[in-house]
């Protein structure tokens, strides 16, 4: 049985994280900040409950194999300024940095870390993968590449996870999560490169599956590796407005924006090739409308 650290285990992603784990058969330390756990989590007995500030972070619980780092302070969609840079330097980078110092120092072999495409800032290309060059982040995106520069000098092995928009039951902060709020209530929906391909989203489960694989597998984890992730075969956006109203079972009004520059998919080779398995955008999409809460 592997004992495996989930920080954040209170949050959206994490909580689905920690879940999957206890279902693949692994001990789960919870890491939370200030909110409680699940009841499921908070009553289960391969769960330990572990409450602390991780930027003040000194040491591991004792036995911990792998770590899945999932806590964050991120910021709404369009709303980079609404958190100070300050509070995402500590929360974010300090705390992934003291995080790491940790799990270097426990002879952790298996470091799993939630990060964002936040990281590559303005994107000019068509398709985005790992290589994509990074052109002026936001104090966000900076917070999560200093996490993932930190991890990968450490020498742990470590995949860092570029995530697009998380979506899934409870979900927040992203364009999906918008586009439903504004569907139920029948307000307008506004949409750029109403016909431009998009997969810029996936479903926390396939995320949550993933990692399961990547911290029970038989054979050991290299190096450090950083891949986007993202669902399977884009649909144009409007396609993807369309196919969360119909989840709904509600209509939709659309309003259609000329955007500054053209959209651009994400590419998942890197991700497949260390077992990511997503579904398709149409199937993500209609699974989240169909149980948004």
């Amino acid at each position: 049985m592997v004992r495996v650290l989930v920080t954040g285990a209170a949050g959206f992603s994490g909580r689905t994280i920690a879940r999957r784990l206890v279902a693949a058969g692994c001990e789960v330390v919870a890491h939370r900040r200030s909110s409680p756990l699940p009841d499921d989590l908070a009553a289960s007995a391969a769960v330990t409950d572990w409450r602390g500030d991780l930027a003040e972070l000194d040491a591991l619980p004792d036995g911990v194999e792998a770590v899945v780092h999932a806590a964050a302070t991120s910021t709404p969609t369009g709303r980079a300024d609404a958190v100070p840079a300050e509070v995402l330097i500590r929360d974010n980078a300090l705390a992934s940095a003291r995080l790491v110092e940790a799990a270097k120092a426990a002879g952790v072999r298996r470091f799993v870390y939630l990060s964002s495409l936040s990281i590559h800032g303005t994107v000019n290309e068509r398709s985005l993968d790992a290589s994509t060059p990074i052109r002026e982040p936001d104090p966000y995106g900076v917070s999560k590449l200093m996490g993932e520069s930190v991890l990968a000098a450490s020498g742990i092995p470590a995949v860092a996870i570029r995530l697009p928009a998380v979506i899934g039951p409870g979900a927040d902060r992203n364009w999906p999560v918008q586009v439903i709020r504004r569907i139920r209530r029948h307000e307008t929906v506004r949409i750029y490169n109403a016909d431009g391909p998009f997969n810029n989203v996936v479903h926390v489960d396939d995320v949550a599956e993933w990692i399961a694989t990547l911290l029970t597998a038989a054979e050991p984890m290299h190096g450090f590796n950083a891949a986007p992730v993202a669902s399977r075969e884009p649909i144009p956006v409007r396609a993807a407005v369309a196919t969360i109203a119909a989840g709904l079972g509600l209509d939709t009004h659309l309003e259609e924006v000329v955007a500054p520059r053209p959209s651009f998919t994400i590419d998942t080779v890197a991700a497949q090739s260390l077992g990511f398995r997503p579904s398709a955008t149409v199937d993500a999409l209609d699974r989240y409308a169909r149980d948004p809460d």
